[in-house]
Formats: C-alpha cells, sequence, structure tokens
C-alpha cells in the first residue's frame, strides 16, 4: 500500500502529439480573410472586477483566500463568471493585460500559426536574476532567431530517439533501485510514510543519468557533497521561483531578500554543475569517441558555451524533478483506485518482460502503458495551461486579439474534465487514448505544451516513469485507502 501524504503540486510542464495536416502558411491566410470581419475588439473582451490603481491583484492573495496550491480552481471559478475567454491586468504598470483562453478552437488556431519561432514569455524573475549575475538567461528566456539556433542543438539530445534510448538500461536500473529502496522503507502498515520524498529521489536520479551522465546516490546513505549540492539548490531554486512567480514584482526595483537567495543558488548550483562537467570531461580523455554518451557528445563538439551548458543542466533538473515525481505520484494513485485497470496494465507488463527485455524501442509498443499515463495527465493535469505571445494579430474566440498580446492558454484545467470533449470524464479510462478521437486533438496542450517551443526533455520524462510504472508494477500492488486526491 503506498500512500501519497499530500496533495502533489499541480502548476508545473506528456505532450500530446497533434499531426498538423494543414500548412501554417494556409492558416495565416485564412486567418488574413477573416480579421477584416472580426466584429469584436480587445476592449470587448470580458474582465474580472478590478480596482483603478492595484487591478485584480488583491484576488491573488491570502485575503482573498488565494492559494498557490489551488490555482487550477481559481482558474475555473474565472472561466465559470466570464466565459472561455476573458482579459486581465492583475498589477497595471507592473504587469501585462493578458488573454485568458480555453477552448480547442483557440488552441488549434494558436499552434496552426506560431510559426517557428513561438515566442512564449520569459520567466521574468529568472530571466532578471541572471542578467544581475552576468549569465547566459537560458532556452526558457530568449526568443527569435537566438532561441531557434539554441533550441535545434539542444533537440539533438533532448528529442531525438535515439539519445533518450540511449539511456534505456541506466533509467530502468533507477526505477528498480527505487523499488528495492521502498521495499526497505515500508513501514508496520506496508505503508512507504513519505511517498512524495522517495518519488523525488527517484525523479533526481533519473534527472542525472540523463543531464549529467551520473547516480547522484539519493537512495544510498551518503551522497557525494559536490552532487548534494546540486540536488539541494536545484529544489531551493524550484521553491524560490513558485514564491516570487505569485508575488508583486518588486524585485525589478530593489534587491529583495527572495532575489539574494535566488542569486546565491543559482550561482551555487551552477559552481557545483560546473565541477560536475569536469569530472565529466576528464572521463572524456580515456574514452574513444564511439564510446562517448550523447551528454559527452553534446559538451565536447563545442556547439555550446560551457556557460550555456550549465544553464541548460540547471533548467532541466529544475524544470523536470518535480514535474517528473508529481505526473508519477497521480499515476500510482490512479492505477490504485482503479485495481481492474491496474491488472490490465499490469498482465501488458508481464508479458513484456517475458518476451523479450524492455527498451526504449519495445516501450513504444506498450500500448496500453502510454495510454494509461495519457489518461492520468487527463485527469491530474501537471501544468495549467501554456503561453505564448502574439507574433500576428490573431482571432481567438471571435476577438481580434492584436500582435504582442500575452495570451495563456488554460484548457489543461478547464477540458480534461468536461464531457463536451471526453465522455464519462470523471472515469480512469484508458481505454479512450486506444483509438483516434479528432474531438479531443486540441482540447487541451498537455503537461509538456505543444508546438515549436514545447518542453524538449518530454520524452525523457516519460520514458522516466514508464520505467517506474513497469517495475514498480512487477513487483507490488498499489493500494490506497485515504481521501480522494482532487485534480
Amino acid at each position: 500500500m503506498f500512500k501519497c501524504s499530500q496533495h502533489m503540486k499541480n502548476l508545473t510542464g506528456p505532450c500530446f502529439s497533434n499531426t498538423i495536416s494543414i500548412t501554417r502558411n494556409q492558416n495565416v491566410l485564412a486567418q488574413e480573410k477573416v480579421i477584416d470581419n472580426a466584429m469584436k475588439s480587445l476592449a470587448e473582451i470580458p474582465k474580472p472586477k478590478s480596482l483603478p490603481i492595484l487591478g485584480t491583484f488583491l484576488d491573488y492573495t491570502k485575503f482573498e483566500g488565494f492559494e498557490v496550491g489551488n490555482i487550477a480552481e481559481f482558474y475555473k471559478s474565472r472561466f465559470e463568471h466570464l466565459g472561455p475567454i476573458f482579459k486581465e491586468n492583475i498589477l497595471p504598470g507592473l504587469t501585462d493585460m493578458t488573454v485568458y483562453c480555453s477552448s480547442p478552437q483557440d488552441n488549434e488556431t494558436m499552434f496552426r500559426t506560431e510559426g517557428k519561432l513561438a515566442n512564449r514569455d520569459p520567466i521574468a524573475v529568472l530571466k532578471f536574476s541572471r542578467e544581475k549575475l552576468g549569465i547566459p538567461t537560458g532556452l526558457v528566456n530568449i526568443q527569435g532567431e537566438e532561441w531557434y539556433t539554441l533550441r535545434k542543438i539542444v533537440n539533438k539530445h533532448f528529442l531525438s530517439n535515439s539519445s533518450v534510448w540511449s539511456y534505456d538500461k541506466e533509467l530502468h536500473e533507477v526505477s528498480d533501485d527505487f523499488v528495492e529502496y521502498i521495499s526497505q522503507n515500508l513501514d508496520s502498515n506496508n505503508e512507504v510514510p513519505n511517498f512524495r520524498l522517495a518519488l523525488n529521489k527517484w525523479a533526481l536520479e533519473g534527472a542525472g543519468t540523463f543531464c549529467l551522465d551520473t547516480r547522484f546516490g539519493m537512495f544510498s546513505e551518503k551522497t557525494d557533497e559536490n552532487l548534494q549540492l546540486i540536488v539541494d539548490n536545484t529544489a531551493l531554486l524550484f521553491d524560490l521561483l513558485t514564491e516570487l512567480n505569485f508575488a508583486p514584482p518588486v524585485w525589478r526595483y530593489f534587491e529583495t531578500k527572495k532575489i539574494k537567495a535566488l542569486k546565491k543558488c543559482q550561482a551555487v548550483q551552477l559552481e557545483a554543475i560546473s565541477k560536475q562537467r569536469d569530472r565529466m570531461m576528464e572521463k572524456v580523455k580515456h574514452k574513444n569517441d564511439k564510446d562517448l554518451t550523447k551528454l559527452e557528445i553534446l559538451v565536447t563538439k563545442k556547439d555550446l558555451p560551457d556557460s550555456e551548458v550549465a544553464i541548460l543542466i540547471s533548467d532541466m533538473l529544475g524544470g523536470g524533478v518535480d514535474t517528473t515525481s508529481n505526473a508519477a505520484a497521480f499515476m500510482l494513485y490512479v492505477l490504485a483506485i482503479n485495481p481492474e485497470k491496474q491488472e490490465i496494465l499490469r498482465e501488458e507488463i508481464k508479458n513484456a518482460l517475458q518476451s523479450d527485455k524492455v527498451d526504449g524501442m519495445s516501450l513504444q509498443r506498450m500500448k496500453y502503458l502510454h495510454a494509461c499515463v495519457l489518461e492520468a495527465q487527463r485527469m491530474f493535469p501537471l501544468t495549467v495551461g501554456t503561453t505564448r505571445r502574439l507574433l500576428q494579430d490573431t482571432i481567438l474566440s471571435g476577438y481580434l486579439v492584436p500582435k504582442g498580446t500575452k495570451v495563456i492558454m488554460l484548457s489543461n484545467v478547464m477540458n480534461g474534465q468536461n464531457p463536451a470533449y471526453f465522455e464519462d470524464p470523471e472515469t480512469y479510462l484508458p481505454e479512450r487514448w486506444l483509438q483516434r478521437n479528432p474531438n479531443i486533438k486540441f482540447a487541451m496542450t498537455g503537461s509538456f505544451g505543444i508546438g515549436a517551443r514545447a518542453c524538449p526533455g518530454r520524452k525523457f520524462a516519460m520514458q522516466e516513469v514508464h520505467y517506474l510504472l513497469i517495475s514498480v508494477l512487477s513487483r507490488f500492488k498499489l493500494q490506497y485507502n485515504y481521501k480522494p486526491i482532487k485534480a
């Protein structure tokens, strides 16, 4: 019996694959033809009540009962009162007017017209602190051709099947070690007392394998001092960013205590990552080219400056660990409360393990495993949605939204439980993903986003989760006997 002791954060970035059959140019032309006939302007988009100076800022404070962990419910309430599209300026003068939308039609419009240089706003506080430190701001914080050039290099390591599959053995070992770890830490009730911590250890081990070609040693009693610095400051970085992103951006004008902590945290983490990279380079000296890992090839080819490599690793660790562990927690939870589906998946896993070794390529043939993952993320979306900064005038829900406007697509929280798109949405039904359903094609943006700026680590994260389910279900039967967890 596994105990999920607390509701997992439902905030942070599998990508739902969407085959786009119409060219982007055709869609741009179609948009241009109807813009002249648009009857509604940005000014006419509904908005919540606001104050002259404070905007809607108070809605995001404890005075109004706001909690970051309940952000999905907060946005649902907005849409219930304002409809499928609304606009809001949280703190005029410090924030931009933002348009929020949730319809599949708007999602389709956005991603069919965005082009190769899709613009997503940076994580402002992260970019600001890195500029103050005089270091690269990272892939997530740059735009245009600079972003496109860097993204192409990154994709070779993080998105190619050959690269992701080359780590299948190591990832399977991480998940097997996790299962051994929890089996040794069961309490008298046959439960894992702090399952969230155990999953974080597993996620860190997997991320270390892919991002640093090393094991952090999270399942052992002692971890290398330098690796522990990376672990500790990765967790601190995530916590600081979460807090700062939902606080007034006063750090733009004077150095707050939190900004100082964020800068120090990054400096320590990047120094430790650089030391670990130096260790990697020492090993490379004694290897033949054909024996190099994909990460060693990325580093030694010098496609990226050393400072850019360190930032990339930092972002992958910070963005992936919490997201992946949350994904795993929700998947294990829904399987525990749906024993009949758990048995179907266990049978598929059993057959796969008996017939041959399970590697990266053979995982693709485990259709029910993949469907179970998709269905869990429909019911428990890891992100509320995704954002874009419009590169052209665009019609969304009948309103002409001007070029340069920030748009946040919140379809994940609005549509995953909507019977208009998912029949019997409260039922865990992996079978719905085993057949093509055009009605849900753009209903959600997925946990890792879609389009040009989807998460580059999504394939790795999903492979990691797949191996976890294989390792756990081949040895344990999952049960959950506590209060239901809400999405």
